[in-house]
Parts: structure tokens; sequence; C-alpha cells
């Protein structure tokens, strides 16, 4: 299968499962993504880490991680780029006006992640840092 039916086909799957921090949140979307292209297991991994985002701040700090950031950074073994280098399903990591991180996807010209009010599309500002995947 060639990246862009992956990344549809891993996009249509997470963003079709109810939102549920730990299993199917914005971390899990972008667990998924990079067990689909980079060829992690970061899903079985994490899944069921936490049940609020308090929890998930617990369990990032736990880890020994300041920020999301990091945490990829750590786990796929490679240096955060600038979001302007991200391509078609790329993991970035957005700087939302909530003013939490949030992981998402790269589509290109837009950014998507996904919140409990569903996919949230977004354009270059929000990118703190990109990783190449795959």
């Amino acid at each position: 299968m060639n990246r862009f039916r992956i990344v549809e086909a891993t996009l249509s799957r997470e963003l079709s499962n109810p939102y549920a921090y730990g299993d199917a949140d914005c971390f899990h979307l972008g667990c998924a993504m990079s067990d689909a292209l980079h060829g992690t297991s970061l899903v079985d991994k994490f899944r069921g880490a936490y049940r609020t985002l308090p929890g998930a701040q617990r369990a990032l700090r736990r880890r020994g991680f300041s920020s999301l950031v990091d945490f990829f950074a750590a786990e796929l073994e490679q240096q955060p780029a600038g979001g302007a280098s991200a391509r078609f399903g790329d993991l970035v990591i957005l700087r939302l006006a909530d003013g939490a991180e949030h992981v998402g996807i790269c589509l290109g010209i837009r950014f998507i992640t996904k919140t409990e009010n569903g996919r949230s599309d977004h354009g270059l500002s929000y990118v703190l840092a990109a990783f190449h995947l795959g």
C-alpha cells in the first residue's frame, strides 16, 4: 500500500473512534500514524496509560519528558524539524488557542488533530515541531 492510502486508512480509522483519553485522543492518533508509517509499536506500548488530561501530563513527566516534542524526539530517535518541512503523513506537535500541545498529522498545507469536539484543522503557524515518519 502506498503512503497516501496508509495515511488515509489510519486517519479514517482513528477519527471514527469516539474521543477517549488514553485510547482515542490526539496522542493515540500520532502513535497510530507512527506505527503505520514508521514501524513503531507505540499504540500498544502506551494504550491506557492515562484517562484524563492531567493524567496524560503526569504520565509524560513520570517517563522523564517535559513535553510532547521531547517524548516523540526520544521515541522516534530524531530531532524535531520545523513545521514547513513536514510532508504528507508526518507527525507534528501543535500549540492550539487553548495553549495546550496537541499531536497532529500533516496533510500537505494543513495539519489535523483530534479533539473532544472531533477533527480540528490548523495552519502552519500552529506547528511547534515536525517529525518525519517512514
